[in-house]
Order: C-alpha cells, then sequence, then structure tokens
C-alpha cells in the first residue's frame, strides 16, 4: 500500500467557488430529477450545462449533481440549496438558466466527460451542441422509486450510471455508479477539475491499493478527493492540466466500478475519505434497476368540468385542471394529444406531464394522474400508436411506463439533435407528424436578435425512428404552433416583430425562407421572403398560436377544415383558402367563442370527436388563466357562418352554411369593405399603410357596387372595383339567415392573386 499523506501536501489542492446565493423554496415538490440549462460558477466562472440534468439525492434530497447531457460529464455537484429559478416556476415570460446554489463540492471544465485515447479536446463546431454519437450520446434515463439511473453510449459501449451520497454538507460524498459493457478499447472518464492559487505547483496525492485507487488534487481550503473501489483492475487515475480522469483499460466482461468524489480541507477530512473507500459496498448492479420501480404520484386528483348551456352552433365545454395538487405543480398547459380510449396527456410548461380520464359528455368526473416530472419546458405533445411524445427544449423525449403502474420510468432520448443554448427566447414549439411517421417542431428565434446556433427560427424535421433531424425550412421569430393536413400541408403561425410586419400563417415548403433576416442561416435578399397565406392585424391576433385539422365527421359543417388559434387574444378562428395558379391565399373569421388562457394547441379527441384547445398564461396573452384545456362542441344547431371564400375578378365570393335572406344580404349598407399593406422591413412591426401610398398610414376604403346572392341562397358575391393583391383586407358584415337569425362579422384576408376570371 503506497499512502502519501502529510499536511503539507494537502495544502497544494485547488478551491471550488461556492454556489450563488438564492432560494428554491417555493414550495414545488419535484421528482428525481429537474432538466434545464443549468449555470454554476465553480470550478470556473459561467459553467454552463446547456442541456442539463439535475439529480437530487440523499434521505433529504439536499445534496444535487448536476449531468451535462451534451458533453456527458458532470458540470457539478454541491449540497444546500437546490437550484435559484428566479420567477421562472411561477412564470413563463423571461426564463433564464437555473443557477446553483449551496456549497460546492465538485465539478469539471466545459469538455467531454469522456476522452478519446486520454484526450479531452472539444470536437464540436463552435462548442455547440451534443458531442458526435461516434463520441458519447446520452440515450435517455430510468427512473426507480426515487433514483434516477442515467443510460448512454460511449463510442459502441453502453453505460448505466447511478449517483448517490454518502454523508452530508461539507463532508458529502457523492458516488457515480457505473455499469460499462464489454469494450474492445480503451475508456477515459472525466472526473473533476481543481483551481490552483497563484504561486502553487500543479500536483496531486496518489493512493492506492488491490481494492482502490485514489487521488488528492488543487489546494486548501478546498481539497477535490477522487476514488474508485469495484473493478479496478488494470484502471489508472491520471491528472491532465487542472483535471483528473480514469482510464480503463479494454474489458471482455461488464465493469461495475464506484466513483467516488468529495471534498476536504485538511487531513482529518481525508482520511475519512480513505476510510470509506476500505469500507465501500461492492458496486450494485444497474440492469435491474431499468425495469420499473415503485410510484412515486400515487395520489390522483379529482376535479369537475363545466358543460356549456349556451346557444350556439359551438360553445365551449371547460375541462377543470388540477390545479390543486398535493405537489403545488404549476399547470401552464404546453401541448396536448389523445389516448385512443380518449384520455387527455397534458404537457406543462414547468416540466410535468399528466394524463386525465373520463372526459365524457358531462365531465364530472375528471381523475388526474402525474405521469412524468423534470422535462425541459414541454411546449409541445404527440401521441404515435400509443406511445407519448414530448417535445422540449433539450430533446423529443419518448415516454415509458414500463411496469403499468400509471407513471414514466424511462425517458428516452428520441432525439436531441437540436443545440440548445441559454437564450430564453428559443423555446421548442409543438409537436405533429406527417402521413410517414416523421415527427417537426419549431425553435424560435434569440432575443435579442443574435443568431448563435444553426437551429435558431428553423422548422425541423426528424426521422420517424429518431435518428435523423434536418432543417426544413427557416426565418422564424416566434413560431408558436404548426399543423399538418389531410392534404399534406404544413403550416406554421409566427408573431410581430423584427422582420415580422404583423402576425401570420404560412404554407411552408422545404427549403423556404419566412422572413427574419437573421435566421435565414444562409445569405438571401428580401426577394426571397415567402409570403404567408394570410396575415392578420395586432387588433385581431397579437401572438399567433397553433392549427389543427378538424378532421372528424362529428363536427358538424366545419369538419375537415382548417383552424386557427391566437395565443395573444385567447381566439379560435377558421380558416378558409383559395389557390390560384399554384399560389395560396386565405381569409379568416373569429369564433364568437371565450377561453381561459392564452390558446395555442389543438387536438381532436377520438372518443369524441369533438375538438380541444389548449393554452397558458406567461407571454403577452389576455388569457386569464395560467393554464387550460377546454372543448369546443358542436351541438347540431344552426351555424350562420362562411364556410368557403373566393377572390374573384368581380370581387370576393363568401359561401355560407346555412341559407341567407336575399334582402338584408343584397342591401350594400350592411357591408363594408377596406384594405391596406404593412412594411416588410427589420423593424419592429409595421404600421398600416395606404395600398397606393405606403408613406401614408392608414386603411383605404374599398366602394362596394353591389352585392349579389346566388340561386342556391348561400353563396354571396361582394362586388368591387379593381379587384388587385393586397397585403391585408377587412369585411364587415351584418344580416339574417332565411330563419331570421342575425349575423354580425367580420374576416381577415389576404390577396396574392386574382384569377383571369
Amino acid at each position: 500500500m503506497r499512502i502519501h499523506v502529510t499536511f503539507s501536501l494537502l495544502i497544494l489542492i485547488g478551491t471550488a467557488r461556492a454556489g450563488l446565493p438564492g432560494n428554491a423554496s417555493d414550495g414545488i415538490i419535484r421528482g428525481p430529477f429537474f432538466s434545464g440549462t443549468i449555470l454554476a460558477q465553480y470550478p470556473a466562472r459561467n459553467n454552463v450545462a446547456n442541456r442539463g440534468v439535475v439529480v437530487s439525492l440523499g434521505a433529504a434530497r439536499d445534496a444535487h449533481i448536476c449531468y451535462d447531457m451534451d458533453l456527458m460529464r458532470v458540470s457539478a455537484a454541491w449540497t444546500g440549496g437546490f437550484l435559484n429559478f428566479g420567477d421562472g416556476q411561477t412564470g413563463i415570460i423571461h426564463p433564464k438558466p437555473q443557477q446553483v446554489q449551496g456549497r460546492a463540492i465538485f465539478g469539471t471544465a466545459i469538455q467531454p466527460g469522456w476522452g478519446q485515447d486520454g484526450r479531452f479536446a472539444d470536437p464540436r463546431p463552435n462548442q455547440m451542441g451534443r458531442l458526435p454519437t461516434e463520441w458519447a450520446k446520452y440515450r435517455g434515463l430510468y427512473v426507480h422509486g426515487w433514483r434516477t439511473i442515467l443510460s448512454y453510449t460511449v463510442g459502441e459501449t453502453a453505460v448505466l450510471e447511478l449517483s448517490e451520497v454518502i454523508g452530508s454538507g461539507e463532508r458529502a460524498v457523492f458516488i457515480r455508479n457505473l455499469e460499462i459493457a464489454p469494450h474492445k478499447k480503451s475508456l477515459s472518464v472525466m472526473l473533476s477539475a481543481f483551481d490552483v492559487r497563484p504561486g502553487e505547483s500543479e500536483q496531486g496525492v496518489r493512493f492506492d491499493e488491490d481494492d482502490y485507487l485514489g487521488m488528492a488534487s488543487g489546494s486548501r481550503p478546498h481539497i477535490i478527493l477522487t476514488g474508485v473501489t469495484g473493478d479496478t483492475a488494470g484502471a489508472r487515475l491520471e491528472t491532465q492540466g487542472r483535471f483528473v480522469f480514469l482510464q480503463l483499460p479494454p474489458s471482455e466482461q461488464t465493469t461495475r466500478m464506484r466513483l467516488h468524489l468529495g471534498a476536504a480541507a485538511g487531513q482529518v477530512e481525508m482520511l475519512a475519505f480513505l476510510d470509506g473507500l476500505k469500507k465501500a459496498a461492492p458496486p450494485p448492479e444497474l440492469k435491474p434497476l431499468t425495469r420499473g420501480g415503485d410510484p412515486r404520484w400515487k395520489l390522483s386528483v379529482d376535479t369537475r368540468g363545466i358543460r356549456s348551456n349556451a346557444k350556439g352552433a359551438y360553445v365551449v365545454d371547460h375541462v377543470t385542471l388540477p390545479d390543486r395538487n398535493p405537489w403545488n405543480a404549476k399547470l401552464f398547459v404546453g401541448g396536448f394529444d389523445f389516448l385512443s380510449d380518449g384520455r387527455v396527456v397534458l404537457g406543462c410548461f414547468h416540466g410535468d406531464v399528466w394524463i386525465g380520464e373520463g372526459i365524457d359528455d358531462g365531465l364530472r368526473e375528471l381523475k388526474w394522474r402525474r405521469f412524468a416530472t423534470g422535462l425541459f419546458q414541454p411546449l409541445g405533445v404527440k401521441v404515435v400508436d400509443g406511445e407519448i411524445f414530448v417535445i422540449c427544449r433539450d430533446q423529443i423525449t419518448r415516454l415509458h411506463d414500463l411496469n403499468n403502474d400509471g407513471e414514466a420510468d424511462f425517458y428516452e432520448c428520441f432525439n436531441n439533435d437540436t443545440v440548445v443554448t441559454p437564450n430564453y427566447h428559443e423555446f421548442c414549439m409543438d409537436l405533429q407528424t406527417d402521413a410517414k411517421g416523421n415527427f417537426y417542431f419549431t425553435k424560435g428565434a434569440p432575443w435579442p436578435p443574435t443568431v448563435q446556433s444553426p437551429h435558431q427560427g428553423t422548422m425541423l424535421k426528424v426521422s420517424r425512428d429518431g435518428s435523423t433531424m434536418e432543417v426544413l425550412a427557416t426565418g422564424f421569430r416566434a413560431p408558436n404552433g404548426m399543423a399538418i393536413g389531410p392534404n399534406g400541408w404544413i403550416t406554421v403561425s409566427d408573431n410581430q416583430g423584427h422582420w415580422m410586419p404583423a402576425s401570420k400563417l404560412s404554407l411552408v415548403k422545404p427549403g423556404g425562407f419566412y422572413g427574419m433576416m437573421q435566421t435565414a442561416h444562409r445569405d438571401v435578399t428580401m426577394d426571397d421572403f415567402s409570403p404567408p397565406m394570410l396575415w392578420l392585424p395586432m387588433q385581431v391576433d397579437s401572438s399567433s398560436g397553433g392549427q389543427v385539422w378538424a378532421t372528424s365527421e362529428k363536427w358538424g359543417p366545419l369538419k375537415n377544415r382548417l383552424l386557427f388559434t391566437s395565443y395573444g387574444r385567447g381566439t379560435l378562428f377558421h380558416v378558409m383558402t383559395q389557390e390560384v395558379d399554384g399560389v395560396v391565399q386565405a381569409a379568416a373569421w373569429k369564433f364568437p367563442l371565450r377561453f381561459p388562457s392564452g390558446t395555442m394547441r389543438g387536438r381532436i379527441n377520438p372518443s369524441d370527436g369533438q375538438l380541444y384547445v389548449s393554452g397558458l398564461k406567461g407571454w403577452q396573452t389576455s388569457g386569464l388563466r395560467n393554464g387550460a384545456l377546454s372543448r369546443v362542441r358542436y351541438t347540431g344547431e344552426p351555424f350562420p357562418a362562411p364556410l368557403d371564400w373566393r377572390v374573384t375578378g368581380k370581387g370576393i365570393e363568401l359561401e355560407f352554411a346555412e341559407p341567407l335572406d336575399r334582402v338584408s344580404v343584397t342591401d350594400t349598407a350592411n357591408w363594408s369593405l377596406e384594405h391596406w399593406n404593412y412594411i416588410y422591413s427589420g423593424n419592429y412591426g409595421s404600421a398600416e399603410v395606404l395600398p397606393d401610398n405606403p408613406r401614408q398610414p392608414g386603411r383605404a376604403t374599398v366602394s362596394i357596387v353591389g352585392v349579389e346572392l346566388n340561386a342556391d341562397g348561400r353563396t354571396v358575391l361582394i362586388r368591387y372595383a379593381n379587384v388587385r393583391p393586397i397585403m391585408q383586407f377587412r369585411l364587415r358584415y351584418r344580416m339574417t339567415t332565411s330563419a331570421g337569425t342575425p349575423i354580425d362579422h367580420e374576416m381577415h384576408g389576404t390577396i396574392h392573386k386574382v384569377p383571369n376570371n
């Protein structure tokens, strides 16, 4: 046994800086892990894990270790306080990276956590995104009760990892339990980094026996202690610069070992650490922990919905959420979808996934279970063949309930190719699939608009098996929602802002550029901009949401129609499209319905065939509730509204669902039409400007020369002179149906091309 331990040597070990002050005692009971962008100030300042997963350890959950899933490293480990969230857990306006609190024990530098032949140089372009798959790749994590088991590969070698802690406070020792599959090549794993004070040499103390390896490195008062027990044959602890790593030889057998990491201020702690290595238990088998464990959220929460008694063809029922729950979990609904039996799956911005049942006609007995926790800002959910996929800021996660106990046990990393940066505005939004099973989502632009990553402001396509990702289209600012129609159309919204004159709805083509110059990701000019099929003014839609196709035979006259949500106004629109010479243009009218939060996602429930919409409050919206889920139910009553529109050489033609009263329809006093343009520029939004004088703000009134009602009694032609392309028109009308039902509507639309007829 070779042990060289003297006080004079121990003073050669580096100082780790303490975490930033803060208070995370917000009353929320979280799960075994939390995902986010995590900022620590040790072993160096601004030690950021963009794709971080913090695992809380110990009986009191007061020890924490943060994994960086981009670099497959441990970025920081600490005791005491958890994370400083600011207001990020009570709202969503400007969520910033969570900052580490408590007392630092150890950490690593921003470089790969597993090396190549002892080399740890960062191979990533611009040091962004995840490591190449052939280097290392995160595969997901398992939860077994309150334990978290990471799954990843190093090259072709599968690794399972379980962290635990012994002791507490300054004397806490973190243990990384590794289970490494047989491997033909040597492996190198980063253990810790340290600072050395000016004037002190970089030197470490080594100690090893047949049953363990150990090292101390750095300077007082914070000594970094490293020990290895288990299958240590042929393994070596090494230093390189100011970090410590473990070199592992090739092995034809599964390797199990425990990596012990702690801190000390002097010889007493050092000797206690050595004593712990001598008494260390054998490394546990981790594979049995990947089959599901005891549930954490055993209680269900019951609520009672509100079924509307309002009159009209379409009414809003409210599906009451479990806002009051034993864990004080927040239900800002970022996305949702339905299982085939009608149960709803909610993805909530602050990290939870809930499953609700009992969504029947009366909504009287709703029952909710907390299914998953700890996700990174979920803003989209998609159910495919009974499997739940969630789009988060860091990845698409596929959730598995391995033992059918009503809670997720395996959080599979389905795809994490998108680059994550600390910029709050680059949310990953919505999740849709096409007829071939490929996945699509959008990613917001940074704010201020200084683009850092190749994915900011893009629409991204992920293959059906999750193995590849590609940029489908660029030039987006805040594309909070999309849809893929039964006809294969891909639509996406965007919000007024820089290079966005007004809110809009675009039809997306592969390789298209949709306006925001900073997120073009290639050389473009203003002429490359693909105009939307529909503009909407700020007064009507201040912040656009997602779209949904009402593909249900039970949804009345609007079945198979395109619907569009306004997050800012908390409203729902019916979008009517027209294609002229390959160019799609559209008009929309607003449902006379009210929603309790900013609407931004929609799905058809396969069980009842009705439309459901969800939303949240946090960004700019007129919505009042933090989160909401509502049903838009077709009642069978008459529907006095347009189903279709067309531009002709004579004017605008509308086709209504109900027969109309000819006298009120043909009275031109009951109709008004105005139009205007916007200015496409780098300014934030645009004023409304006259079509013939873009320097003059305002709207131009269009003289209606006549209104005609077709013989079918449903189709109306609004005639006016000089029918021409226009970015925005507003058509107002008051009349009655043939049954005497009053109609008082307005619609907004965009005309790109006028047919020659």
